[in-house]
């Protein structure tokens, strides 16, 4: 049987994070311009994200397979590897976020509709909507809220 288990991150994690996001977000958004190469994203993981933030990571039988990364009430990431989608790990990860938290908040783009409806369904409402200046993609997005 499949065991999914939520654990904090190590710096250790940063390498197989880096990968996830990278994997997820070019799986999820084909449409967002590739910015950053594989060894920037591990050094901006490894020396930023898990530094600063608390980062939880999903396994699935023993595999690293999507993590979430929150700091002062805003999830700045959350991903999943492709392999593992629709296994529930983005739920539980979302939950596990929710669980200690009176309010989230968090920016998603405009044309990434199923993530918009995944955070819908867990209470998040779309709150402002922007041109996508302020985000280094240049691609127009929304912040949402859960309370």
């Amino acid at each position: 049987m499949s065991r999914l288990i939520i654990r904090p991150a190590t710096p250790s994690d940063a390498e197989e994070i880096a990968r996830i996001h990278r994997s997820a977000r070019s799986a999820a958004m084909p449409w967002l311009p590739d910015l950053h190469s594989p060894e920037e994203d591990f050094r901006f993981f490894a020396h930023n994200v898990l530094p600063g933030q608390a980062v939880s990571v999903a396994e699935f039988d023993g595999a690293p397979a999507g993590f979430i990364a929150v700091n002062d009430g805003w999830i700045h990431h959350l991903y999943v590897a492709p392999a593992y989608w629709r296994r529930e790990i983005g739920t539980r990860l979302i939950q596990h976020a929710m669980r200690d938290a009176s309010s989230l908040q968090l920016w998603t783009f405009q044309n990434n509709r199923a993530a918009r409806k995944f955070y819908a369904k867990f209470g998040f409402e779309e709150v402002e909507f922007t041109d996508g200046s302020g985000n280094e993609e240049r691609m127009p997005d929304v912040r949402m809220v859960w309370k």
